[in-house]
């Protein structure tokens, strides 16, 4: 029977990376309301800390973590220090990720691929080896992709391969990490109001447009049968149910968090 202690976290120990701001802050301010400790990392020490403060503020338990998530040594090292500081690791949600650059497919160099690949894919490798070390038996890994997974947006090469990536990492690991009942899962995002969306809502100068936003949001909401952007909180609404006992039977899986826009089979 499913009741509310399904989603309850209390005594387990998550890492939030991409925490110090939109999807991750949202993430960890989830978890932590249901009772987990978060450990809220970032490539910001300063946003990572105001993340943490949050939490507290709302009650939970959370440290701020500086951490690189391109740098496998330092993914490596923060795990090993969370497991040796709680004697656990039970979710590692690899959240942090962004559009590093814009252009066609013919135009990437190969240095703009190598930051789009190490940030949006290579740092979830990184992050999936070093939870699944540490968990050893048991806990949920939760991956993000992207609504490009699943639909190809012209100029966005840079983001959408590595995100695509992330799809199979997810799959291939569930399959190898699922005898140890280890679960991994994929978010996959679609038109969300982050700081990743901010720049669209910005006139030539770079300052904020609220005429330009309002267009913006029309344009993109006609193509969501929801009608509407989505927000932070309900993407990590979506993690906070892979990373507790309510998806007990669920690995392997995508859930699209997208309002509708797109449908596959």
């Amino acid at each position: 029977m499913t009741s509310t202690a399904t989603f309850d976290l209390t005594g387990r120990v998550a890492i939030v990376t991409g925490a110090g701001s939109g999807i991750g802050r949202a993430t960890s301010l989830a978890l932590a309301g249901v009772g987990a400790v978060v450990v809220c990392a970032d490539l910001e020490p300063r946003t990572a800390a105001e993340t943490a403060e949050l939490v507290t503020a709302d009650g939970g338990s959370a440290v701020a973590q500086p951490l690189d998530v391109t740098d496998r040594a330092a993914v490596r090292a923060t795990v090993a220090r969370v497991h040796e500081r709680y004697g656990r690791l039970d979710i590692m949600a690899n959240v942090a990720g962004a559009v590093t650059t814009r252009g066609p497919v013919a135009a990437l160099d190969e240095v703009e691929l190598d930051r789009g690949l190490a940030l949006n894919l290579k740092s979830q490798v990184y992050g999936c080896q070093a939870a699944a070390e540490a968990m050893g038996r048991g806990g949920s890994i939760i991956n993000m992709g992207s609504g490009t997974v699943d639909a190809a947006v012209a100029d966005l090469a840079a983001y959408s391969i590595p995100k695509a990536g992330a799809l199979q990492l997810t799959r291939s690991l569930a399959r190898e990490l699922g005898p140890a009942g280890i679960r991994v899962n994929l978010v996959s995002p679609g038109y969300i109001l982050t700081g990743m969306t901010d720049p669209h809502f910005r006139d030539a100068s770079g300052r904020p447009d609220p005429e330009r936003r309002q267009q913006v949001i029309e344009r993109q909401s006609a193509h969501i049968p929801l009608g509407r952007p989505g927000e932070a909180a309900e993407v990590a609404s979506a993690v906070l149910f892979l990373a507790g006992d309510g998806a007990s039977y669920v690995t392997g899986q995508v859930i699209r968090v997208n309002g509708g826009s797109v449908m596959p089979l």
